[in-house]
């Protein structure tokens, strides 16, 4: 990888801004020194991510070194010590840290990975292939937008992330039938992790700050599940068209049919019958979770060891899982866990002085920064930073000064505020399901960057407007 002096040069005065802006304006950012520290490496962080001097795995890896050694319980001595005598914050426990390794999300990728790696050798993903295709004819295009809008079904009842592991095992046939230099391939890979996040938003149940904000919105601010589907469902629609249109714009296919054929017939052997079994199993459990209980990642503990214990996936094929994202996501979760548990999170969400604002900014500001954090941590973390504040914020102004709120009500802003935290598509961390697709080597870190910077704004401009148009 060629090293670039301007990415190099510009990460580090990011570093030195962050640095500097606490000192500069404290009132605004009243950071202990364990607080300050994190702003820097997060800054650091978030500029490596975006501008790539280094290999994004790297970036993450060298956060977790950076997290360790300056404000854990296990940093350089003298640093340590220094923070602790000066009441400089509480430091984060490395055990914590190095546990990003072992997060619920990692056995989720291993799990989707291991379903890809068993339904590949056995030929499962191109049988599902051929009759996902089929109702949609062999036009690129028109494939694209039935396998987002089944990704978008999918998500409506399920995790989005499981539904972007089933998808991307489904459509890797697909993938390999288009020639490699064709830009459409990029569109293909980004519009299931991109269908997934946004299905999700139709229902309370299809991903988790729906809920949690359906739990602030009670008495006279309840919203029903019908309520909500009704509100949702169709910006989810829109959203998902319009997203398939900026796709085709930005990545443009040069191939005018897809086709996919089956080189081999049907094997009836046991070891092909039990990958069969299991994707079955493991989707539909996937799809039921409410039902019975055990969680998705639970769940994405089956494939792995169905597939170990009766050698349809060996050592040389664990050694070919991407072990890269793994790491790039643990990253991302050990600097998320950092500014929730540190506060520096929810200091950057008190920057800004709601009662100051008229309506228009304060859903504009609700919405954006809610966008804004989940793009970095998780938006299941941002929902349970920001709703409860911007529940308390719009209490407040409700009761001391009703008619800021105008013709808008509570639940109606804090439901546009929920939905924006899953448009946060920008980069591979923002989410586990466009990992997902990073981790299929067809897209780089600047394509997910132009196709969901754009997106992701595309779509919290169309959810403002449909909070303007419906409230």
């Amino acid at each position: 990888m060629k090293v670039s002096l301007y990415k190099i040069f510009a990460v580090i005065v990011v570093g030195i801004i962050a640095g500097l802006l606490p000192i500069l304006y404290p009132q605004v950012l009243p950071l202990n020194m364990v607080q300050h520290t994190l702003l820097v490496i997060f800054a650091i962080a978030a500029t490596a991510w975006l501008c790539e001097p280094i290999p994004v795995y790297a970036t993450s890896l060298a956060i977790m070194g950076a997290l360790t050694l300056l404000i854990s319980d296990s940093s350089i001595t003298p640093i340590r010590n220094y923070i602790i005598e000066s009441n400089g914050g509480d430091l984060l426990s490395y055990k914590g840290i190095l546990n990003s390794f072992s997060s619920p999300i990692i056995i989720l990728f291993l799990g989707g990975f291991a379903l890809a790696i068993g339904s590949s050798k056995y030929k499962l993903d191109v049988t599902l292939a051929k009759i996902l295709l089929k109702p949609f004819g062999s036009g690129p295009r028109r494939v694209m937008l039935g396998v987002m809008t089944i990704t978008g079904c999918f998500a409506m009842f399920m995790s989005n992330t499981a539904t972007a592991v089933m998808m991307l095992a489904m459509m890797t046939p697909v993938l390999s039938s288009i020639d490699k230099s064709d830009r459409g391939i990029k569109a293909m890979v980004l519009s299931i992790p991109f269908a997934a996040n946004i299905g999700g938003i139709a229902t309370p149940i299809g991903t988790p700050p729906n809920a949690i904000a359906l739990a602030y919105l009670t008495g006279d601010n309840t919203i029903s599940f019908g309520q909500w589907v009704v509100y949702a469902l169709p910006i989810a629609l829109v959203c998902i068209v319009a997203t398939w249109i900026v796709l085709n714009v930005i990545f443009p296919f040069k191939e005018k049919k897809i086709e996919v054929t089956i080189k081999s017939e049907f094997n009836k052997d046991w070891r092909t019958l039990t990958v069969y079994a299991t994707f079955i199993v493991t989707i539909l459990l996937w799809m039921t979770e409410k039902w019975h209980g055990v969680n998705s990642y639970v769940v994405a503990l089956i494939p792995i060891i169905a597939f170990t214990t009766t050698g349809v996936m060996k050592a040389p094929d664990i050694k070919t899982m991407n072990w890269d994202v793994i790491w790039l996501i643990a990253g991302g979760i050990a600097l998320g866990d950092a500014l929730s548990k540190t506060g520096l999170a929810e200091v950057l969400a008190h920057i800004v002085d709601y009662s100051k604002l008229n309506i228009f900014m304060i859903i504009v500001s609700v919405c954006t920064i809610g966008w804004l954090i989940s793009n970095f941590i998780s938006n299941t973390a941002t929902a349970n930073l920001m709703i409860p504040i911007i529940f308390a914020v719009l209490s407040t102004i409700s009761a001391t000064n009703p008619e800021t709120l105008g013709t808008f009500s509570i639940s109606s802003i804090v439901m546009a505020a929920a939905l924006a935290m899953s448009f946060a598509m920008t980069l591979p961390i923002s989410t586990p399901p466009n990992s997902l697709a990073y981790a299929t080597g067809l897209i780089k870190n600047r394509d997910m960057m132009l196709g969901g910077g754009i997106v992701s704004v595309m779509c919290l401009g169309i959810n403002i407007l449909a909070l303007y148009l419906f409230k």
